[in-house]
């Protein structure tokens, strides 16, 4: 795919209704497989916790997988929730990573807990006080690159193995508050549009440039817009793929989310009731929906409005065979721009 624009995906590994994880881990490689033919730059993996309708809740171990199905597309997390977890290991895992696959590691890393409440703390059951989120940054940064701040604690310390070159980090953003760190340690910086569809990002993807500093990580900034995508052959048909996906996603952040990705067949028969809509409402903006020439019109769109040439596209549509369906449509559809 040669083309100014970059195009890379978020999957959650979805599980469709009718099907079990194993199915849908599956299907996340065979769609991975595809994006690298196809010439995506990333293939990044989400990590949820106690949402029985996503089967991705350990980034590493499914990266490990996909990269060893893979030869070339670059597979990162997206993203490891830090606050769960200690520094050390998680540069270790990723260190361990690059070892494996050189120089195709992505660590993307966000401050969400990611969870509920009881998950959390199920999540957090033998620790303490919370470590401060910058505290915990900097410590993985040591520990990747064994240069600690002059009062760390673990001065001399790296993490193994040691490799020739490093995992690249990302720091995750859906607010803009994340972006001045990322900018400082000279990371990479991707915002979740498909969280916060407001005005904050285009914001924090200039702060961040201004404020960007060279370090070991990256000579020069790098922004990644992320964004949820439905894509269809007709106007009618991606009208019913966005309605299956507001119906997901209506449930997804509420106290009891569904338990499977509603089919497209139930997503039609569905009765929507006036607070479901009204949640509808309020997510628009956090999908990118259409024919594949509105969807590519929209994401150039999009990447012009945060001055970047890469989009990471979330491709939250049920069933395997139309997740590939719209892989490929936007495939065509960039070809014809070239």
């Amino acid at each position: 795919m040669t083309t100014a624009l970059k195009l890379s995906i978020l999957d959650y590994s979805p599980i469709d209704e009718g099907l079990v994880a194993a199915d849908a881990l599956a299907a996340s490689v065979r769609l991975a497989q595809r994006a690298e033919e196809s010439g995506f730059t990333r293939f990044w993996v989400s990590e949820h916790h106690g949402i029985r309708a996503l089967a991705s809740n350990s980034p590493e171990i499914l990266m490990s997988r996909i990269a060893s199905a893979t030869n070339s597309i670059r597979v990162g997390s997206g993203g490891v929730l830090l606050p769960n977890y200690s520094s050390l290991k998680i540069a270790e895992n990723y260190q361990l990573l690059e070892a494996l696959f050189p120089g195709r590691i992505d660590l993307g890393f966000g401050r969400a807990p990611g969870a509920d409440q009881r998950t959390s703390m199920a999540l957090n059951d033998e620790k303490g006080d919370r470590i401060p989120y910058g505290r915990k940054v900097e410590d993985l940064l040591g520990f990747l690159t064994g240069k600690h701040g002059p009062n760390s604690p673990y001065t001399g310390m790296r993490a193994h193995p040691e490799t020739h070159g490093m995992p690249q980090p990302f720091v995750l953003g859906a607010s803009g508050a994340t972006a001045e760190a990322a900018a400082q340690a000279g990371l990479g910086f991707t915002f979740a549009h498909f969280i916060n569809p407001r005005g904050d990002g285009r914001l924090a993807a200039s702060a961040y440039r201004r404020a960007f500093i060279p370090t070991d990580f990256s000579a020069s900034p790098t922004v990644v817009v992320a964004v949820f995508v439905a894509l269809g052959e007709t106007d009618e048909e991606a009208r019913d793929y966005a309605s299956a996906f507001h119906l997901w996603l209506a449930y997804a952040e509420s106290a009891s989310p569904l338990d499977r990705v509603p089919s497209l067949a139930n997503a039609r028969d569905h009765r929507w009731t006036s607070e479901e809509l009204a949640t509808r409402e309020r997510n628009q903006g956090r999908l990118i929906s259409g024919t594949a020439h509105d969807v590519v019109a929209q994401l150039n769109a999009l990447a012009d409005l945060y001055g970047t040439d890469e989009v990471m596209v979330n491709i939250m549509m049920p069933g395997e065979a139309a997740r590939l369906k719209a892989l490929e449509g936007l495939i065509v559809e960039m070809a014809k721009s070239i």
